[in-house]
């Protein structure tokens, strides 16, 4: 693979739209990756570094790997990938510079973000003008992926805001009293705050209460006040769907004053790790991928290239990135001899993506969904009988609309 690295810059539930240490360092070169008949550029713009780096720069690395390896047995259809990968460190202006460096010097046929919602804006404008399809893989689904998609831009990332709350609620209500209390906790992003608002909505219309979404600005390093506003309103369960260190520190902040109730969080790529040091029988987690304590194939598979690799990164901090690479992996089965973008494209729009036991079902992809017909969700929790992690409730599918 060639690679350029800089650090410049069961029952089915229908849903409609609701809101639209990296071993990446190891090999640094100067110049672009131009692409020769057999091969695709991929352009990477990703948080290697600074603020966000702790929740992408290791699916970045997943990505890689992933390909690193499919190129290493042969490509797909004698196709290789080429990756050109640079650290827009979350930053919108550092991603716009990858855009434009992507497009108009290194000749990328597509362009993969691993990064925050603040770095899509110049990096879908810059793609789209230029008609080069970009992917989201370990970055969260932006709106503009779901139905009606706009053309160019798909999702295979794992987590969504409203999706994500929406399966949250439906599992809450199966597991408390039609009359509970339930509070909300976000960060103060646009993304964590519609998508526990649109929760607290679903609360009300299934006539439970709210004891309200309490919303903590970035940066915030205590949240003993926040916690304690949500018990004085009388929550019985809380939900929060935030970046992981939030929803934690807000859980935390909960049993630090001996609250009880059960706590619903997304589950991100630090879940497992965390809540098997935490060991809360109360914490409950729904998301879209497997954790590892599985042991199957699929997650043997994914543990087995990161010790190979001699990568120190934990196996399941890559996942989301390594779904990216299969999906990689998917298009390059499709596509022809034409290796355009326009081709690329043209693949993406309409396919369905095996994620080979990694998730609970496809990735399917029509003309005006980019997102997915259908999303899996498993609920997992820590369990004091076992020792161990444990499936809280097994795959649920929902339509998406």
């Amino acid at each position: 693979m060639n690679f350029v690295l800089s650090l410049m810059g069961g029952k089915t539930v229908k849903i409609k739209q609701f809101a639209k240490s990296l071993a990446l360092s190891a090999t640094v070169a100067a110049g672009p990756a131009l692409a020769a008949d057999d091969e695709v550029v991929i352009g990477v713009s990703a948080a290697l570094s600074g603020w966000a780096a702790g929740t992408y720069a290791a699916p970045a690395e997943g990505l890689k790997l992933y390909l690193d390896r499919l190129n290493e047995a042969g490509g797909v259809n004698g196709k290789t990938v080429s990756l050109v990968i640079y650290d827009d460190q979350g930053d919108a202006s550092r991603a716009a510079s990858n855009a434009k460096r992507f497009l108009t010097q290194d000749d990328v046929q597509m362009i993969i973000s691993v990064s925050t919602s603040a770095t899509f804006a110049p990096i879908i404008s810059q793609a789209t003008r230029r008609k080069v399809p970009v992917l989201f893989a370990g970055s969260v689904c932006p709106a503009e992926t779901m139905p009606p998609a706009k053309p160019l831009l798909y999702c295979s990332t794992g987590f969504s805001a409203v999706h994500d709350s929406i399966a949250m609620v439906d599992y809450l209500r199966d597991r408390e009293s039609s009359d509970a209390t339930v509070g909300f906790s976000a960060m103060g992003i646009p993304i964590s705050r519609a998508g526990m608002e649109e929760a607290e909505r679903m609360v009300l219309k299934a006539d439970m209460k709210s004891a309200g979404v309490e919303i903590a600005p970035p940066g915030t390093a205590d949240y003993t006040s926040f916690a304690t506003k949500l018990i004085q309103n009388g929550a019985d369960s809380v939900l929060s769907w935030a970046p992981w260190a939030v929803q934690i520190r807000f859980v935390d902040a909960l049993r630090k004053q001996g609250w009880k109730g059960n706590a619903y969080v997304g589950h991100l790529a630090e879940a497992e790790l965390e809540m098997m040091k935490m060991k809360d029988p109360n914490l409950f987690t729904l998301g879209t991928n497997v954790m590892l304590f599985e042991d199957s194939e699929a997650t043997q598979a994914l543990v087995n290239a990161v010790k190979e690799s001699g990568s120190n990164l934990h196996p399941e901090a890559i996942l989301d990135g390594w779904v990216g690479g299969i999906v990689v992996e998917g298009v390059l089965e499709q596509l022809g001899e034409d290796t355009s973008a326009e081709a690329i494209n043209a693949v993406m729009s309409n396919i369905e993506i095996d994620t080979k036991g990694l998730r609970g079902g496809p990735i399917t992809w029509t003309d005006d969904n980019h997102f997915r017909e259908t999303i899996y969700y498993r609920a997992y929790r820590w369990s004091d009988e076992k020792g161990a992690m444990e499936i809280a409730r097994d795959w649920k599918a929902y339509e998406v609309e």
